[in-house]
């Protein structure tokens, strides 16, 4: 079950790599940071249409948040997919949570644009159970801005 936290934590935008937000775990919003700190703690996706979605690392676990739902990525749970939806014939992707029972979590369907594709990026990224425990770790004591660019 979803549980959110009562802290803010230092966070990269995802598509603007240079901005630092301050992401308010409560209510799954952020606010722009003016003197970014030297550690940030995750990674952010702010979209003005759908649920703004971060991963970031918190007492040593890597927690996923989708809007006001929050989920601690486990070794293998939740499953974090990323696939073509064959409705437009691969053209739009499918971004998909799935608990370990099968059940869905949360899914989004979106066009790939030309920048980069956070939901491929933390679906491939997320298949690895020794990158979400060692990330959860790191992130948790913080990392530089340009150490957590180089990772995204």
């Amino acid at each position: 079950m979803p549980s959110v936290s009562s802290t803010s934590v230092a966070v990269i935008d995802y598509r603007r790599r240079s901005m630092v937000l301050r992401w308010l775990a409560p209510a799954g919003t952020w606010s722009a940071m003016e003197e970014p700190p030297a550690l940030v703690h995750g990674i952010a996706w702010i979209q003005p249409s759908q649920p703004n979605i971060c991963l970031y690392g918190q007492a040593g676990r890597l927690l996923l948040q989708i809007g006001t739902d929050q989920y601690a990525l486990a070794e293998n749970s939740p499953r974090i997919k990323c696939v073509p939806d064959w409705l437009t014939l691969g053209l739009r992707r499918r971004f998909i949570v799935e608990s370990s029972t099968g059940g869905v979590l949360f899914s989004h369907a979106y066009w790939p644009g030309r920048t980069p594709d956070f939901f491929r990026w933390l679906a491939a990224k997320a298949e690895d159970p020794d990158w979400r425990m060692a990330s959860g770790r790191q992130w948790s004591e913080g990392v530089t801005v340009a150490i957590l660019r180089a990772a995204a």
